[in-house]
């Protein structure tokens, strides 16, 4: 919905516009009238429809499938919009890398609904309080307050979030261990049955070996399963100098890819159509850039400026655009 709202706040403004430079103003002020109406309900929040397809699973095992995924995308959608609200771009950042790491797991429980069990952890514990932490450091620089506790409170806050994008991960390899095994003891059995009919291809020699599975990489060893990734913004120290490490990058999860697409073509059109008037600037809801923008609108100045900013919405990155712009 949010995407039509867009579409239609670029037709209303562009039509006003035109019936305002042809002397029909009153229809044409009503038409910008719509326009503000269609940014503002753009900007409301607005909930993503997917379906879990629970047809294969037991009824009692479905239910329980059903709420949890339920709850898995609900604080997903809290950490997104702490996210945005957050000013702190270090601390956005990182959020950004736990939602790429989110978004991974729950598209791979999305395919498979009987994993959503071997999720439950990742559901219960560790995304349910990234989302009420992400939810309180809001909160916190909202008020404003530079004392030393509020100081302590949100760097001891951003310390702990640093961490859960490598506890997504690991919960995330646990998963994927679990389905490895049971392929495993599939696979044993199948080689039983062929051995058992005289069936060979002269080449297994253990179904463990042959997945490329042995007892030191089950989940109870495996641990996170890879190397602990820079953090962003983190120094180490090489040969007794401190050197900054390289900043990750966030890319744009696949299930967003199309909405970031439509947004920048929507950011890119107001900017270039209306961005006189800081059409661009409502919808993103920098109301007081927008105010800004109408009030200088006399001078030529917003024109020329959004004009640029329309033309950088549209050849920017799709990656860089969803770090930067998207809500």
């Amino acid at each position: 919905m949010r995407n039509v709202y867009g579409l239609l706040a670029l037709l209303a403004g562009v039509g006003g516009i035109y019936l305002i430079i042809h002397d029909y103003d009153a229809v044409g002020l009503l038409l910008l009238a719509v326009m503000g109406i269609c940014i503002y309900r753009g900007q409301l929040p607005q909930a993503e429809i997917r379906k879990l397809d629970i047809g294969q699973l037991a009824a009692e095992q479905a239910d329980k499938a059903l709420a949890d995924w339920e709850k898995a995308r609900a604080d997903y959608e809290r950490v997104e919009a702490a996210r945005h609200k957050i000013r702190d771009s270090q601390m956005s950042q990182q959020l950004g890398l736990m939602q790429q790491e989110a978004a991974r797991l729950l598209d791979y429980v999305e395919k498979h609904p009987e994993r959503i069990a071997s999720a439950g952890r990742f559901i219960h514990y560790y995304q349910d309080r990234a989302a009420s932490l992400s939810e309180q450091y809001g909160e916190l620089e909202e008020t404003k307050l530079e004392t030393d506790q509020v100081r302590q409170v949100k760097a001891r806050l951003k310390e702990t979030l640093f961490s859960f994008d490598e506890a997504y991960g690991a919960e995330f390899t646990k998963i994927i261990n679990n389905q490895l095994l049971d392929m495993d003891a599939e696979l044993t059995v199948m080689q039983q049955s062929f051995e058992a009919e005289g069936i060979s291809n002269g080449q297994a020699n253990g179904s463990a070996e042959a997945a490329g599975i042995n007892a030191a990489q089950t989940p109870a060893s495996t641990g996170i399963g890879r190397k602990k990734r820079p953090r962003v913004s983190a120094v180490s120290r090489v040969n007794g100098q401190e050197k900054k490490r390289r900043k990750e990058k966030i890319h744009t999860p696949d299930n967003l890819r199309s909405a970031v697409l439509v947004q920048k073509a929507i950011m890119s059109g107001l900017a270039i159509c209306l961005g006189t008037f800081g059409a661009h600037k409502f919808y993103q809801g920098k109301s007081k850039w927008g105010i800004a923008y109408i009030v200088l609108c006399w001078t030529m100045i917003p024109t020329l400026i959004s004009i640029v900013e329309g033309i950088r919405y549209f050849f920017m990155p799709v990656d860089d655009f969803y770090e930067q712009y998207y809500r």
